[in-house]
């Protein structure tokens, strides 16, 4: 009799079951490696925007991951407003399967996951990437996955003060007293952006705009310093990336689809000629990163779903190891 069972874990299990910061970083190398190797399967991701009712999208992430050898499914709403209800902005599921079968291996919270390898990506960035002991971060949006990425950072680097700048006085307090609190870093918020970003080592645009924005002013930079961004609405200085010494992206057919540096693609002045490399071939060793402490360096990425397939994948196989969640059956019956 055919059986079919996938384990389901709810946003509490995959909490206790999350690696710490410095494992996620490790674990989504491993994943951005096997990308610049071409490892993987990665179709762009589908972007679900509704009628003006509702402010908000949807993202829906597919791939398949060699390392784990492991497919998914990914889906993501994205709702700016959804505080007032008292829910995360980014509320996400995950659904793993075999790839010899074709039929589920679990079914998962993704809440928390797509905020932890989020971070871990723009670690992973910033590892290769940042100029020489970097001391001063200037994060822009104090969105879900802000304190992932300063927390990331701060597994790698020695930092010393992080500066935080968001529309909302009260998100961009908040966060600056969970990083001190939890990460033990000077933390101050800022409300302007310049306060943030002048003179900081890495700066990280995070935001959640509904429109493009100039927010982050090519003056207003380090000669030398590491910029990335992954809101979806354009906020940076076209100037930054024009001069930019290296761009780097995770994935550029992915990004020929939409996101922050989109409307540069659409005019021509960005072009795969001005790409240095995905960030997965540098950390494969197939491209160079930093190479002098002198360089402005651009790196932009959108997410996919290797990512997610290679935290999640890790987690269940936590979960069978501990005998967390609930094993459920999608049907027993023979196939007719």
């Amino acid at each position: 009799m055919a059986r079919v069972e996938f384990r389901f874990l709810n946003r509490g299990e995959v909490r206790a079951l999350m690696p710490t910061m410095p494992e996620v970083v490790e674990i989504i190398e491993t994943g951005l490696a096997a990308h610049g190797r071409r490892e993987v399967v990665l179709p762009p991701k589908s972007h679900i925007q509704l009628d003006d009712r509702y402010n908000g999208h949807f993202n829906i992430l597919v791939g398949w991951a060699q390392p784990n050898d492991t497919a998914a499914v990914k889906v993501i709403g994205d709702y700016v407003d959804n505080y007032q209800y008292g829910l995360p902005s980014e509320v996400a599921v995950l659904t793993l399967y075999d790839p010899r079968k074709g039929v589920p291996r679990a079914i998962m919270d993704a809440t928390d996951l797509t905020t932890a390898r989020t971070g871990a990506v723009t670690g992973a960035g910033a590892g290769h990437l940042a100029p020489p002991k970097p001391k001063i971060v200037g994060h822009i949006g104090a969105r879900g996955t802000a304190f992932s990425n300063i927390a990331a950072m701060a597994g790698i680097f020695d930092l010393e003060e992080v500066r935080i700048n968001s529309k909302r006085a009260e998100t961009r307090e908040a966060l600056a007293r969970k990083v001190q609190n939890e990460l033990g870093i000077k933390a101050r918020a800022v409300a302007e952006a310049e306060e943030a970003v002048r003179d900081a080592d890495i700066v990280v645009e995070a935001t959640r705009l509904e429109k493009p924005t100039l927010l982050i002013r090519d003056e207003w930079l380090k000669p030398n310093c590491l910029l990335i961004a992954y809101g979806w609405v354009m906020a940076i200085d076209p100037k930054t990336v024009k001069s930019a010494s290296k761009i780097v992206v995770d994935d550029w057919e992915q990004c020929q689809k939409g996101g922050q540096l989109f409307p540069m693609i659409q005019s021509g002045e960005l072009t795969a000629s001005n790409i240095h490399a995905e960030i997965g071939e540098i950390i494969a060793g197939r491209k160079p990163g930093r190479t002098t402490p002198d360089e402005k360096i651009v790196f932009w990425h959108r997410g996919f779903a290797i990512s997610d397939i290679m935290l999640g994948s890790h987690i269940l196989d936590q979960a069978v190891v501990q005998g967390k969640g609930h094993q459920l059956t999608l049907f027993d019956e023979p196939d007719e």
